[in-house]
């Protein structure tokens, strides 16, 4: 298979906006071809389907050519992608990987980006334009080949495969969007509005002078006025009531039983719905698809996760009134997947737990069998709350917490918990799976003495030399928690490949992905045989690493992402 290098140059960034204003092509000859009229670009539409295209940041690329001239280009090396991993995760969200770093690392040549822009379709080419866009498909078959060499020698070929073949598929979701309720969100803003006014109100009664115990004025002339969201101001009306409180964070809040202490975290829950969501969404709806079209990084964190922006999709809130906003308004249904406990079953893989192992192989409820372990207590009288609080030592301990984390934790949970009580449920927890215990210690220790390790689909994920204690204790806890997150992220990645050529041309959108979940938008008479699809592929995909345990994937189709 020939190899053929790309890069394409665009009047913008939003393929949705945008034109294609010049692609270039090379193949073995070494000299490139520059296509400047989209409709030629058909006559290498069999060249650049059906062999190997090398380019940098290549989702970019094809997301045009797909959008524009439908080109459906998958067999992708990107040496963007291909850095990051190298770097083991070390380069994610952050400068250096760019093409021009690259060519100065791998071949020694510096480009010059000043010429980046001023590209317009059907325009003659100046001298320096062409020699910018040369050089920059010309550079590309150096650090392909230097790439190459580090991958073979350290073993990387399956995490490289997983990525480049989740390309297509993340192309796929850009192009599909998120569709919102319009006119659900008016709805919205304005009940949110109303209840905001409700809860100020509610507030400033218990606050003012008079109320309860409260004889102070804040504005010293017989008119009570109080910025709620001034801490100073709030503070000092607290203590006024006399609240023994030194902050008003909500660390400090959830630890007061008084009613304005929750009144005033359910105001500030519905202050940062209006601004950081209600009113910021329709800023990101396309004017011509009426989607939500959101950047998503592939490689976006040190583990190998997505992450999103433009807006962020994987961190939109999970109340029902705001997720039901995202649903078709054609008919057409949504479909949820994601993976049940996934990381307590990558967690159950890794260290090989007899008691992890045998819970999910039997259907067990982890978090009730925790729960009678660390409580002492028969499965079947463990309480509602202390199978909470087990759930957040099963989902914590991976993450490296610790005593005072789970009193933080369960205090936001409106759980008060000492810190004797949370070192008495931990010490617990690692006596009762002492296989969980003894991987979480060495593979920490193995994390900060080697600054690399390599998670079950041989991925590696390097640390930077730790500076002092706190760089220590940091490295200690992501070497916890990064490779059972990065086998996450790989499972995932490996079901969207998969996904992609089962569904991407069957009038099927991939519209969303958090972390363990999908979501599609299918018609309505094809929904649930998609649902099939999906749920099977998915636990293929985890099958894939985790052997020891079934992986379960649950998968609903409903009118909206946030109705089940």
């Amino acid at each position: 298979m020939q190899p053929i290098f790309l890069d394409i140059e665009t009047t913008g960034l939003n393929p949705l906006e945008c034109e294609i204003a010049l692609v270039q092509i090379m193949g073995k000859s070494g000299q490139p071809v520059l296509i400047q009229n989209i409709n030629d670009i058909q006559k290498f539409k069999q060249v650049l389907e059906s062999n190997l295209v090398i380019g940098h940041n290549l989702k970019f690329d094809t997301k045009f050519l797909k959008h524009h001239c439908g080109l459906n280009i998958c067999n992708i090396y990107d040496t963007y992608l291909a850095e990051l991993v190298i770097s083991g995760g070390l380069q994610a969200g952050r400068p250096g990987a760019k093409l021009s770093d690259l060519a100065l690392k791998y071949a020694g040549i510096e480009l010059d980006k000043s010429k980046q822009t001023g590209f317009q379709p059907n325009q003659d080419l100046t001298p320096s334009q062409i020699k910018y866009a040369s050089l920059d498909v010309q550079v590309l078959p150096k650090i392909y080949k230097a790439q190459q060499e580090i991958i073979k020698a350290q073993r990387m070929e399956n995490t490289i495969n997983i990525e480049m073949g989740c390309i297509p598929a993340t192309v796929w979701l850009e192009l599909s969007g998120m569709p919102v309720d319009l006119q659900g969100l008016e709805k919205l803003k304005l009940a949110t509005l109303i209840k905001k006014e409700e809860l100020e109100k509610q507030i400033i009664d218990l606050l003012k002078p008079g109320s309860q115990s409260n004889q102070h004025d804040l504005s010293g002339n017989g008119i009570f006025k109080i910025n709620l969201s001034s801490p100073a101001q709030l503070l000092t009306a607290l203590q006024n009531l006399g609240i023994d409180i030194h902050s008003t964070g909500d660390e400090e809040l959830v630890k007061v039983d008084h009613p304005v202490c929750k009144l005033i975290q359910e105001y500030r829950g519905e202050t940062k719905l209006l601004t950081a969501f209600i009113e910021k969404l329709p800023k990101h709806i396309h004017p011509l698809t009426k989607r939500i079209h959101a950047d998503f990084n592939q490689f976006g964190a040190h583990s190998g996760r997505f992450s999103s922006s433009k807006p962020n999709m994987q961190q939109q809130p999970h109340g029902p009134e705001w997720r039901t906003l995202f649903k078709p308004n054609n008919g057409n249904k949504i479909i949820v997947a994601d993976y049940s406990q996934i990381e307590l079953r990558i967690l159950a893989e890794v260290s090989k737990d007899k008691e992890f192992i045998k819970a999910f192989n039997d259907g067990v409820d982890l978090h009730k069998l925790t729960a009678s372990k660390v409580f002492n207590v028969h499965i079947n009288l463990v309480t509602k709350e202390q199978r909470s609080t087990a759930k957040t030592v099963n989902f914590g301990i991976a993450y490296g917490m610790w005593y005072n984390g789970l009193v933080k934790r369960m205090q936001q949970a409106g759980v008060k918990l000492t810190e004797d009580e949370a070192k008495d449920i931990i010490d617990n927890f690692m006596k009762a799976y002492p296989g969980v215990s003894r991987y979480l210690y060495k593979i920490s220790e193995k994390g900060l003495i080697d600054l690399n390790l390599i998670n079950l689909s041989d991925r590696p994920i390097k640390f930077n030399e730790p500076m002092n204690d706190k760089d220590k204790g940091s490295i200690k806890r992501q070497a916890k928690n990064l490779p059972i997150q990065s086998v996450c992220a790989d499972i995932l990645k490996t079901a969207m490949a998969k996904l992609y050529y089962e569904l991407a041309d069957k009038d099927i959108k991939l519209i969303n992905t958090v972390h363990d979940e999908l979501v599609f938008e299918a018609p309505r008479d094809k929904a649930h045989a998609v649902a099939e699809i999906v749920k099977k592929e998915m636990e293929a995909a985890g099958s894939q690493f985790i052997k020891s345990i079934p992986v379960i994937v649950d998968v609903r189709v409903s009118d909206a992402w946030g109705v089940a």
